[in-house]
């Protein structure tokens, strides 16, 4: 081979490795000023504003059972848990003093009716004495106007008279009291009976054993507490929410509850009252927050399904519910991590078009923790970054990650 055509060969070469360098220089320093972003395509979808909070289950209504009456309790006969039924017998005081009083009472107003009985015989009896004085008085006091008998005479026969009225006056005096204290001594009979029926307690409603207060047998006074009873289908969620939240909180908006101790499941309920005064409450960090109670009822006894099938909630459960204020159908919405506000305020994000981040400004409407509504700016099938990091401008050259 010629020195020519060597010298033809070799710059031939030349020229192929220096353009494969710049290709490769080319393509290398384009990998390199790409930046590295998540992206999502935007899509229509449902767009709910809410409140989340912490709550824990309640009962409007607790029953509390209570000693009816000074005496011994006996082992009560219903536990922590145990569903009762209303009238159901679920204790007992013991009774053997106030059968005893039956028995008493039964004597005494015996005894007041025999004494009622007496005392209206001796009244009747001096009314008759009474009668016949009066009458001889009466007679012989004609006779003393005639002088047919003595002075001595008429005033024996006026002292006799004056004797059986006042015999009379006393003896309708004690029948009458005897009558007042037979009418209190027949309201004995109820009062020991009603004290007699009170030994056997009976549950006031049907439902469920909440707290149990006495174990063992033990002499307790009136009013000291037993068990405390509640239908758990009533069960409902109370929620201390911050006044802030609160005012966009109406009656009758839908709510989630949910937690751990439901596991996946989201219980369906509605706010069934707010209460018209807040309070003050310092928080873990020790801030002092105005908070107000809301009251949320299940629909569709949840409550109660859920305890039939045993995975059910109790009293004072720690559940956190999810009060849904307003809600849009049919709307755009971006992650919350795709926006950000300019120096005006004006909410923006990056928009990917031709592998290309483009600074897009929007308008936004419903907005949660999560998510935003866009109003104007975007639209189904626009591509833009998920979430904004250092390094990304309008104009920057980007690649997708999925």
């Amino acid at each position: 081979m010629t020195s020519a055509k060597r010298g033809k060969i070799f710059w031939i070469l030349t020229l192929v490795i220096v353009a494969g360098a710049v290709v490769v220089m080319k393509f290398w320093a384009g990998s390199m000023g790409a930046v590295s972003v998540a992206t999502l395509v935007v899509q229509r979808g449902t767009m709910e504003t809410y409140v989340d909070e912490r709550a824990r289950t309640s009962l409007e209504q607790v029953y509390h059972v209570t000693m009816p009456l000074n005496g011994r309790i006996l082992p009560l006969q219903a536990e922590e848990g145990d569903r009762v039924m209303k009238g159901q017998v679920i204790g007992r005081v013991e009774d053997a003093d106030w059968k005893d009083a039956q028995v008493e009472v039964q004597s005494i107003a015996a005894t007041f009716a025999s004494w009622l009985d007496a005392s209206k015989a001796q009244v009747a009896a001096a009314r008759v004495q009474y009668d016949f004085d009066k009458w001889d008085w009466e007679r012989h006091s004609r006779l003393a106007e005639s002088s047919a008998i003595s002075e001595r005479q008429t005033r024996d026969i006026k002292r006799n008279y004056l004797d059986s009225r006042v015999q009379l006056e006393s003896s309708q005096a004690m029948y009458y009291a005897t009558r007042a204290m037979q009418a209190v001594v027949d309201l004995l009979p109820g009062y020991v009976n009603r004290n007699f029926d009170r030994t056997v307690i009976k549950s006031p409603v049907s439902g469920t054993v909440l707290k149990r207060h006495v174990t063992n047998e033990k002499v307790m006074t009136a009013g000291e507490p037993l068990l405390e009873i509640g239908n758990l289908k009533e069960l409902e969620v109370n929620a201390e929410i911050l006044t802030d939240e609160a005012a966009y909180v109406h009656v009758g908006d839908r709510v989630e509850i949910y937690g751990a101790g439901l596991d996946s499941r989201r219980l369906p309920g509605v706010v069934r009252l707010i209460e018209p005064s807040g309070f003050t409450k310092v928080s873990s960090l020790g801030v002092e927050e105005q908070r107000v109670n809301v009251k949320i009822a299940f629909i569709n006894d949840a409550a109660g399904s859920e305890q039939e099938g045993g995975l059910g909630l109790g009293l004072n459960y720690r559940v956190r519910i999810k009060i849904i204020t307003e809600q849009k159908k049919d709307t755009i919405t971006v992650p919350r991590t795709a926006l950000f506000a300019d120096s005006e305020g004006a909410w923006q994000l990056f928009k990917v078009s031709d592998g290309v981040a483009r600074l897009t400004r929007v308008e936004i409407g419903l907005a949660n923790d999560a998510k935003a509504e866009i109003v104007s700016g975007l639209f189904p099938g626009d591509r833009i970054v998920r979430l904004v990091q250092a390094g990304l401008e309008d104009g920057v050259k980007v690649k997708l990650v999925e």
